[in-house]
């Protein structure tokens, strides 16, 4: 082997939380792995994830049906023992922002009875308050109901952080400039990533929307993507952390709030839900009108006087469904020496990889001799940064 060779078990291209999480899962069952990415770790989907650990509550809520995504239910309880050190990657240098979200039904016709229903059907994942234990923001002993969900939300860069410190030596960057080419080989795949060739028993996609690309590159045209586009709303300037779904009777939130601390005391309201999906099709400027006047109306105690307001465009990234709806799991689709993995929501990244890890059982891909060795010419390429969150890229505050 040259001194630009590199032998590993799997080699995973696309460094957001899905894919470090695999490599983790990998490592710990004994494989060598290495992920390789473009660009800072995060960057695009993961980064502008808000966080939320759903355990799928938001999505029954008055419908009295099961979760829309039935391996949600367990991620809270997961990810905390995670985030404790407990089992799975130790992600104890990223201690989460908040321990739950909180749900707001605002009064409406028929509002308290479709709050008792759904309180039934949750019972033990949600806990209502009562009108004098609300956030100021919320009208007090005005109709609403306020419930706490089983949900807690972490701070991404830190979980990226945590990550990479796990694993930096397996970690590396590509040179964005350089090209990533997938052959197949007699004992598997080879990856070319600039000036350093990996061969490997298993690729494993799990870029995103760069899984597009490097599908078609790897001649696997049959595994088709889709997009669905997200316009978030940023709030800047906020003087207390919210951590908020406003719901309606619809099965997916009117606006969803989380908190991030700017470093001065104040908070960034990071903005999805309804707002952000509707929003995809409206300029900055108008989105942004519309959202101070909604959330105006959500939470009548905000003060958003001192507030400057942006924007942020991100593209979930999914396996095609059909008539383009959005996969009920993660997915992972394998062909050949070629696993393409989506998560599809941040949550299920320990679902994903726990597919993966079947789909090498039943290839009956095993552990391989370690290459110690080999992963010095690693050092070709760089150790990757953390992408920086989207309140910190934002040009033009309004």
């Amino acid at each position: 082997m040259g001194t630009s060779d590199v032998r590993a078990d799997i080699v995973i291209i696309g460094g957001g939380i899905a894919g470090l999480w695999l490599l983790d899962s990998l490592h710990q069952a004994g494989y060598s792995a290495i992920v390789l990415n473009k660009g800072a770790l995060g960057q695009g989907q993961s980064i502008a994830a808000q966080g939320i650990i759903h355990g799928g509550t938001k999505y029954t809520f008055g419908l009295g049906l099961e979760s829309a995504v039935p391996d949600l239910a367990a991620m809270p309880e997961r990810w905390r023992a995670s985030l404790a050190g407990q089992q799975g990657p130790d992600l104890r240098a990223a201690p989460p922002l908040a321990d739950a979200m909180q749900m707001w039904l605002p009064p409406q016709v028929g509002g308290r009875a479709l709050a008792t229903f759904s309180q039934k059907m949750m019972r033990g994942r949600m806990r209502e308050r009562g009108p004098g234990d609300r956030p100021t923001v919320l009208p007090k002993g005005r109709g609403g109901s306020l419930f706490d969900l089983d949900e807690t939300v972490v701070d991404v860069p830190k979980v990226l952080g945590a990550l990479l410190a796990l694993h930096s030596a397996h970690i590396r960057e590509i040179p964005e400039a350089a090209e990533i080419a997938l052959t197949e080989c007699n004992d598997g795949m080879e990856v070319a990533a600039g000036a350093v060739k990996i061969q490997a028993q298993r690729v494993v996609l799990t870029a995103g929307a760069g899984n597009e690309g490097l599908l078609r590159q790897a001649g696997l045209t049959r595994i088709s993507c889709q997009r669905r586009p997200l316009h978030q709303i940023i709030v800047r300037g906020m003087r207390q952390p919210l951590y908020l779904h406003c719901v309606g009777k619809s099965s997916k939130p009117l606006a969803t709030i989380t908190s991030h601390p700017d470093g001065t005391g104040a908070y960034y309201w990071y903005v999805g839900g309804l707002l952000a999906e509707q929003g995809v099709t409206q300029a900055p400027e108008k989105l942004i009108e519309v959202a101070k006047a909604e959330m105006a109306r959500l939470l009548p105690g905000a003060d958003f006087a001192s507030a400057t307001w942006a924007t942020h465009r991100v593209d979930r990234a999914e396996p095609a469904g059909s008539g383009g709806l959005r996969p009920t799991s993660a997915s992972a689709l394998g062909k050949g020496g070629v696993i393409a993995g989506w998560p599809t929501k941040l949550a299920l990244a320990p679902v994903l990889a726990d597919k993966i890890m079947a789909l090498l059982d039943r290839d009956a891909v095993r552990p391989g001799p370690s290459d110690m060795d080999g992963l010095a010419a690693l050092a070709a390429l760089a150790t990757p940064t953390i992408a920086r969150p989207p309140w910190e890229t934002v040009q033009q505050w309004n």
